[in-house]
């Protein structure tokens, strides 16, 4: 898929480099690049993730190259924002990869100011999920154009089942102990609450090794969320669980036949790493109350299915504070779980296709504004 589109230069940080829109030719370049951070950075990989994209005609990659080779990437991903009655279009920043030999000559500032310029019509905002240090350099690349907005950390919950899987040969002696002597503890813990687990007997869980796409279509479109969010349809959910490398199971509570709520959990098995077992979707994610007998259910059945794996991953909204606790779910942003994460803030920066709607700008940049998930945060 290639792209002949103009672009409008920002600056440049050499003569002796080229920013430029990918071209068919740099598919190779640009995956070995990839893979220089990520061994996960397979062809499939990449096919789906830039070129079976739903809504983008042509692969979003600027790239910067110097004596014919690719020194660096800045990807984007198109995605349809709901922001109140209206759709627009944004672009979520992900994957941004410089090459060690062409660091520290400015290629991360220039690849992000001229995406924000040839975009500024075309997208109504950009957002990002940005580490502590990645977030205090986009802020400092403001410009008379475009402001990036920061509305604070995504919170994630953690349900720990092995706290002695997060530590290694570099963490401390004392570290490792504890999470040692933690370990049983949480999982009598666990044990314990599940004893005190109360569902519905009403409603029956539905187990499918599949995303049934139209029950999730169906459940996002009777009650989408108010806050500014990443709109939902048969598109977005056959392409975002095409990921390869992951596999996804669907949780559907249903009572008399209805379908009242699902959880799409995403699983991930390395030796290297922590088992992890992620709720990629969570729907309706309306955060009302009156689910919550239905969202009980799900996870009781998804904790008792998952609790060989280390860890539990979810995030709050449409789950409850409470009900995530009570299924022992904690933040991780709080000790102990602070000392082995690292937050990801969201930062937001209006464009061109806003410009003249300043009360949609405010919504968009309100930090109670937004109604995000890991079935986006987890994109990049």
């Amino acid at each position: 898929m290639s792209t002949h589109r103009g672009l409008e230069f920002a600056d440049q940080p050499r003569e002796d480099y080229t920013i430029r829109w990918y071209d068919e030719s740099d598919r190779s370049a640009v995956i070995e690049l990839c893979n220089l951070v990520s061994s996960n950075c397979s062809e499939a990989w990449f096919s789906w993730k830039y070129e079976q994209l739903p809504y983008a005609t042509h692969v979003p990659i600027i790239v910067a190259e110097k004596a014919g080779e690719i020194a660096a990437i800045r990807p984007y991903i198109s995605l349809p924002l709901q922001l109140g009655e209206q759709t627009v279009p944004v672009a979520q920043l992900v994957d941004l990869i410089v090459h060690p030999d062409h660091r520290r000559q400015g290629l991360m500032t220039t690849l992000s100011r001229s995406l924000k310029t040839s975009c500024w019509n075309e997208f109504a905002a950009t957002f990002t999920f940005a580490t502590s240090a990645a977030r205090d350099g986009i802020l400092k690349m403001q410009n008379e154009r475009w402001t990036d907005h920061d509305l604070g950390s995504f919170v994630k919950y953690e349900r720990i089942n092995n706290m002695a899987a997060f530590t290694g040969s570099d963490t401390s002696p004392s570290v490792r102990l504890g999470a040692a002597v933690a370990t049983p503890v949480i999982k009598l813990s666990h044990h314990l609450q599940e004893h005190f687990f109360t569902v519905d007997p009403t409603i029956r869980v539905d187990r499918y090794e599949f995303v049934p796409v139209s029950t999730l279509s169906s459940l996002y479109a009777q009650a989408p969320p108010a806050g500014a969010h990443i709109r939902r349809d048969d598109d977005f959910y056959r392409w975002r669980f095409m990921e390869p490398g992951q596999e996804f199971v669907t949780y559907v509570a249903s009572r008399e036949e209805t379908p009242l709520a699902a959880i799409v959990v995403g699983t991930k098995r390395s030796p290297d790493t922590p088992s992890t077992a992620t709720l990629v979707e969570v729907l309706p994610s309306t955060g009302e109350t009156a689910l919550d007998g239905a969202f009980s259910s799900l996870l009781s059945h998804i904790t008792s299915d998952f609790a060989t794996y280390d860890h539990l991953c979810a995030t709050g909204g449409a789950l409850s504070h409470q009900l995530l606790s009570t299924y022992g779910f904690t933040r991780s942003d709080i000790f102990p779980l602070s000392k082995f994460t690292h937050s990801a803030y969201l930062l937001v920066c209006p464009l061109g296709r806003l410009a003249s709607d300043s009360a949609a700008i405010e919504r968009l940049t309100h930090e109670a504004g937004w109604a995000t998930t890991l079935c986006v945060r987890s994109l990049g």
